[in-house]
C-alpha cells in the first residue's frame, strides 16, 4: 500500500471514532476525503453504491442571498485533458488551465477558467470549449482568445460526461430523483443550447460514434442508442460488463474497467451485435486515449500508472512500456502526435509531460501545476497560506482578493499529508501525517517564493488544527491536546499536554476550545500545565468563539450558541437550523458564515441567544474551512481550491468595509461601578444595546449625552457581572466587553 492509501485507512479509523455520534446518511469527514480518490464523473454513483444516495448531487443553480464571490484560486487535483492544435486544456479542481504546448516539454499557461464546480469532462470543438461540472451542469466557452475565454451559454442539468459531434452535444447525468438521463442538445447557437432529445439511462460514461451513443459507467452493462435522429434516440442493444472508460476509433471501441481489471477491443461495425476481438486482463483504469498505433491506459490499484498498449493488430493487443509518475491516480492522457510527447493529468502530481519516442521505455521530462485538496487556510496580512493535503503548503498573494496569485509552495508530495497551517511574519507552521512521527514542521517563509525547512517537533498524534497565539502553538489532536513553545521558532519545544480530542480549535483569553465528538474547554493559563475544565456533549467539525459565546456547527444541520461565561458550566443559549451537513464556522462583526456541504450560509448574530439565518451562496464544492479576514471570508474548498466571499446584504452592510472597527469604541472605567462613560469616533450613535453574558438585552437606568461622541450610562440597576455594549453608528455595529462591579 502506498503512503496515500495508508493515510486514508488511518484517517478513516480515527475519524470514524470521531464521527461515532453522527447520524448516518451523509458523507462524514473520512468519506469526504475518500471521494478525492474518485473521479468527479463517478462520485454520485460511487456514493450510491455505498448506500449514500445524496440529494445534494442534484442540479445546483448559482443563486445566492447576501453573499458574493469576490475571487477564487480554483486549483485542485488534475483530472481531465483535451487539446487542439498547440493548445492544451487541463481540468484541475474547479478550474481549467489553458496551456500552450508550442514548447512540447514546458507547457505555458495562457489563461484560465474559474468553472462553476469540479471538472468532470472537457471537450474542444473549433473555438469552443465544453466544460462539464457535474451538478453545476455544463458551460460553453469561446476560447478564440485563450488569454480571455468567455462563457457563452450553459446546459442546466447534472452532466457527468459529454461528447460533441458537429452541432450536437450529447450528455449523461442525473435527473434526480429517480432516473438518470442521456440528453441531446443542439448547440448551433452556443449561447442558447436547446435540448432536442432525451432518454432515461443509468450511465455516467458516454461516447458517440457513427451515429450511435454508447453509455456505460458504474453499472452492469453498456447501452447502445441509435441517435441518428437526435429528436428520438432509440435503444438498440445492451452488453453486459463493467465499463469505466470508452474510446472509439472508426469501427472499434476500446474499453477498460476495474475489479476485475481489463482492457478490451470491441467491434462495433454492427452496433446491434457487438463482438470482442481483443483483450488483456489484469490491467484496467479510469481513463483511456487511443491514437493510430497505441492505446494509453491510466491504470489504478495493483498496476497503478500509465500503460502503453500496441494496437497495430487490434485482435492481439500487446503491452509495451509503462510509467508511474507522482500522483494518487493517473487520470487522463492526451497525445497531440503519435511517437512524440504525451500529457498526463496526474491527480496531485499535476500535469506530467512524457517522452513517447521510445514507447517501450517512456520517460517523464517535466511536471508542474500541482495541487490537491485545500484542507485549511490562514491569512497573515496579504498572504494566504493553504494546507493542500498531498501537495504541501501553498502561499498565495491576496493583495487583490479578486485575483489570488501563486507566490510559492513547499512541496511535500510523496512524503507528508498536510492537514493544517498557520503563519506569522517570517515563519509558517504546518501539521501533517507522514512516515515520521514528528507531525509539526516549521518553515522559514522570509522569501515566500522559496519556503525553507526550519525545524520539526514531535506530537502525540497528527494535529488536525492549529492556533498560533503569542509564542505558543495550540494543537488539536486525536486523544490529546498539546502546547508547543515557539519563542525560538527554529527550536520548537513541546511544553504542555493533556487529554483531549479535536479536529478544530480556537483560543481566547486563558482557555482553548476544541471540537470533535465533543467540545472540550481547556485551561491554558499555564501553557505547561493545561487541563480540561468542562465538556459539552456536542459533535462538530468546527468551532468559533467571541466574548463568552461559543458558536458550534453542530451535527448536520444546526448552528448552536453556548454561553461560556462560566467555563466550568457552559450552557446552551440558542440555535438555528441550517440546510445541510456542517463543517466549520467563522465570525465577522455581526454574522457567522457556516461552511456546509453545499457552500456558505450566513447567520445573524445580533442576538446570540436567537441566531437567525440570513443568507447563503453555493460554492464549487462545500468548504472544509472558513476564516474571516475583514472584510472577506476565505474558504478552503477541498478539491475546488480557495474562494473569497463578501457579505452583500443591505441589512448587513457593516461588513462591506472595515472603516469602523470595534477598537474605535471605548468605555471607562472598566471595571465600572455605577457609571460608564462611552466614547466613539467620528459619528454619533444611532442606537445602543446592552447585553448580559447570556445574550439577553438589558437596560441601564438612564443615558446621558455629554457630546455627540460621548455618552454616560447609569448602571446602578444592574447586577455585578460581564456585559457587552453594542453601539450602532452609521449602519456599523461596534461592541465592547466590560465588567460591572
Amino acid at each position: 500500500m502506498n503512503l496515500r492509501g495508508a493515510l486514508v485507512v488511518v484517517g478513516f479509523l480515527f475519524l470514524s471514532v470521531v464521527a461515532a455520534e453522527a447520524r448516518t446518511g451523509f458523507p462524514d469527514f473520512a468519506l469526504k476525503e475518500s471521494l478525492a480518490r474518485v473521479h468527479p464523473r463517478m462520485r454520485a454513483p460511487w456514493l450510491r453504491e455505498r448506500g449514500i444516495d445524496d440529494p445534494h448531487y442534484s442540479f445546483k443553480k448559482l443563486a445566492s442571498t447576501g453573499l458574493r464571490c469576490i475571487g477564487r484560486w480554483p486549483w485542485g487535483p488534475s483530472w481531465e485533458l483535451c487539446g487542439r492544435d498547440s493548445l492544451l486544456f487541463l481540468g484541475s479542481g474547479s478550474g481549467v488551465r489553458i496551456l500552450s504546448i508550442s514548447d512540447s516539454i514546458r507547457p505555458q499557461m495562457l489563461g484560465h477558467i474559474n468553472a462553476r464546480g469540479l471538472i468532470s469532462q472537457l471537450a474542444v470543438k473549433d473555438t469552443l470549449l465544453y466544460v462539464a461540472c457535474g451538478n453545476f451542469g455544463a458551460q460553453i466557452y469561446n476560447i478564440s482568445n485563450p488569454a480571455n475565454p468567455r462563457e457563452l451559454g450553459s446546459m442546466d442539468a447534472v452532466i457527468y460526461d459529454l461528447a460533441v459531434v458537429d452541432t450536437l452535444c450529447y450528455t449523461v447525468g442525473s435527473k434526480y430523483p429517480p432516473n438518470d438521463s442521456l440528453r441531446i442538445y443542439n448547440v448551433a447557437d452556443p449561447a442558447h443550447p436547446v435540448e432536442v432529445g432525451a432518454v432515461c439511462d443509468s450511465g455516467n460514461v458516454l461516447i458517440v460514434a457513427n451515429g450511435y451513443a454508447f453509455v456505460a459507467g458504474n453499472v452492469t452493462s453498456m447501452n447502445v442508442y441509435d441517435v441518428r435522429n437526435p429528436v428520438l434516440p432509440n435503444w438498440i442493444n445492451s452488453r453486459g460488463g463493467h465499463y469505466l472508460t470508452l474510446f472509439p476509433r472508426e469501427n472499434l471501441l476500446f474499453c477498460s474497467g476495474v475489479q476485475p481489471d481489463y482492457f478490451s477491443v470491441l467491434d462495433i461495425s454492427n452496433p446491434g451485435s457487438i463482438t470482442e476481438i481483443g483483450r488483456i486482463n489484469g490491467y484496467g483504469g479510469w481513463a483511456l486515449y487511443v491514437d493510430d498505433y497505441f492505446a494509453y491506459l491510466s491504470c489504478t490499484y495493483e498496476h497503478q500508472g500509465l500503460y502503453i498498449i500496441d494496437i497495430t493488430d487490434s485482435t492481439r493487443p500487446q503491452l509495451r512500456g509503462s510509467i508511474n509518475p507522482e500522483g494518487d491516480n493517473e487520470w487522463d492522457f492526451y497525445v497531440p502526435q503519435p511517437l512524440s510527447y504525451g500529457y498526463l493529468a496526474a491527480d496531485y502530481g499535476g500535469l506530467v509531460v512524457i517522452d513517447l519516442h521510445n514507447v517501450n521505455s517512456p520517460t517523464e521530462v517535466w511536471s508542474g501545476y500541482k495541487a490537491h485538496q485545500a484542507m485549511d487556510v490562514h491569512l497573515d496580512n496579504s498572504r494566504c497560506y493553504v494546507a493542500e493535503q498531498c501537495a504541501g503548503l501553498r502561499i498565495l498573494d491576496v493583495t487583490d482578493p479578486s485575483n489570488p496569485q501563486d507566490l510559492g509552495e513547499y512541496d511535500t508530495i510523496g512524503v507528508l499529508d498536510v492537514r493544517s497551517a498557520t503563519a506569522r511574519d517570517s515563519f509558517a507552521f504546518i501539521t501533517y501525517w507522514g512516515n515520521r512521527r514528528r507531525f509539526l514542521r516549521v518553515l522559514d517563509v522570509t522569501d515566500p517564493l522559496q519556503p525553507i525547512f526550519a525545524a520539526e517537533e514531535s506530537c502525540f498524534n497528527p494535529p488536525m488544527d492549529i492556533v498560533l497565539r503569542d509564542s505558543f502553538l495550540y494543537l488539536a489532536e486525536a486523544n490529546r491536546f498539546q502546547v508547543v513553545n515557539i519563542a525560538r521558532p527554529r527550536q520548537p519545544r513541546l511544553v504542555g499536554s493533556c487529554d483531549g480530542d479535536g479536529v478544530a480549535i480556537v483560543v481566547q483569553d486563558s482557555f482553548a476550545y476544541t471540537a470533535a465528538g465533543a467540545v472540550r474547554i481547556t485551561n491554558i493559563a499555564r501553557p505547561d500545565s493545561p487541563f480540561v475544565v468542562s465538556t459539552i456533549n456536542a459533535f462538530a467539525y468546527g468551532i468559533a468563539m467571541r466574548d463568552t459565546f461559543i458558536y458550534l456547527p453542530y451535527g448536520y444541520d444546526t448552528l448552536r450558541v453556548y454561553s461560556a461565561a462560566n467555563p466550568q458550566a457552559p450552557r446552551l443559549l440558542g440555535f438555528t437550523p441550517l440546510h445541510t451537513h456542517l463543517w466549520d464556522v467563522a465570525l465577522a462583526e455581526s454574522v457567522a458564515a457556516v461552511a456546509t456541504f453545499d457552500g456558505l450560509e450566513l447567520v445573524s448574530l445580533d442576538n446570540p441567544s436567537q441566531p437567525q439565518w440570513c443568507g447563503a451562496i453555493r460554492t464549487p464544492y462545500g468548504p472544509r474551512r472558513v476564516v474571516y479576514s475583514a472584510p472577506y471570508f476565505y474558504t478552503a474548498m477541498w478539491d475546488a481550491g480557495v474562494g473569497v466571499y463578501s457579505v452583500e446584504s443591505v441589512g448587513l452592510s457593516e461588513l462591506r468595509t472595515a472603516e469602523v472597527r470595534p477598537t474605535q469604541l471605548t468605555v471607562s472605567p472598566n471595571p465600572a461601578r455605577n457609571h460608564l462613560k462611552v466614547s466613539f469616533i467620528s459619528v454619533p450613535a444611532q442606537n445602543i444595546n446592552l447585553r448580559d453574558v447570556t445574550g439577553r438585552s438589558v437596560s441601564p437606568m438612564a443615558i446621558k449625552t455629554e457630546s455627540g461622541n460621548v455618552l454616560t450610562l447609569d448602571l446602578s440597576n444592574l447586577t455585578a457581572g460581564v456585559y457587552f455594549l453594542e453601539v450602532k453608528a452609521a449602519k456599523k455595529l461596534n461592541n465592547v466587553k466590560f465588567v460591572k462591579q
